[in-house]
């Protein structure tokens, strides 16, 4: 497979997929195809992830994401509250001389990170999964690849005349192999 880490225009364009092994100081070595293109000196955001795993924002994405929730309205709940947790539990990291990044145990717990991990490009950022919930979302999606595909990327460009609602499978609707996150856990 074929992945990289390249710059595509002004930001950095992350793809591919790699099985790496977190240690037991929770450090995570970067593929060599995904730090090209990054400084030594390169900073890193370690988050709260979607769907239970976390993300690695370089330092432009993160302050994107900070300034659309800056440009975001206060007054509504549901973005303070994302703001606060998110901010929150974000940590600046620093690739150590290997490139390998050092999780925080509160995030590798929240994730369930130990031993076999995911490092997943997804454009903008990386994703790390723990390797069998990785493995459980793309059992339950590539299914429906050919539909996500047509979500994803004709979505609301497509002309309404040739497009025709198709329901969301149940199994991608309400996916029930992540456990539910309560005000008691980190996020």
């Amino acid at each position: 497979m074929v992945s990289c880490g390249k710059y595509w225009g002004p930001k950095m364009l992350y793809t591919g997929s790699f099985r790496r092994a977190l240690d037991d100081k929770l450090r995570l070595p970067l593929p060599r195809t995904l730090r090209e293109g990054s400084a030594a000196d390169a900073r890193f955001y370690l988050t709260p992830g979607i769907d239970g795993c976390l993300a690695v924002y370089p330092e432009p994405a993160f302050a994107a994401i900070a300034e659309r929730l800056a440009a975001s309205s206060p007054g509504v709940r549901e973005i303070r509250e994302y703001s606060r947790l998110f901010f929150s539990q974000a940590t600046c990291v620093v690739p150590d001389g290997q490139w390998r990044l050092r999780v925080t145990p509160e995030l590798a717990s929240w994730s369930h990170l130990a031993g076999e991990v995911m490092i997943v490009g997804v454009r903008d950022h990386l994703e790390i999964w723990a390797a069998n919930r990785w493995e459980q979302f793309v059992s339950r999606c590539d299914p429906h690849y050919d539909q996500l595909a047509e979500a994803a990327l004709l979505g609301p460009m497509a002309p309404i005349a040739k497009r025709e609602p198709q329901p969301v499978p149940r199994d991608l609707a309400e996916p029930d192999v992540l456990p539910v996150t309560t005000p008691t856990q980190p996020r």
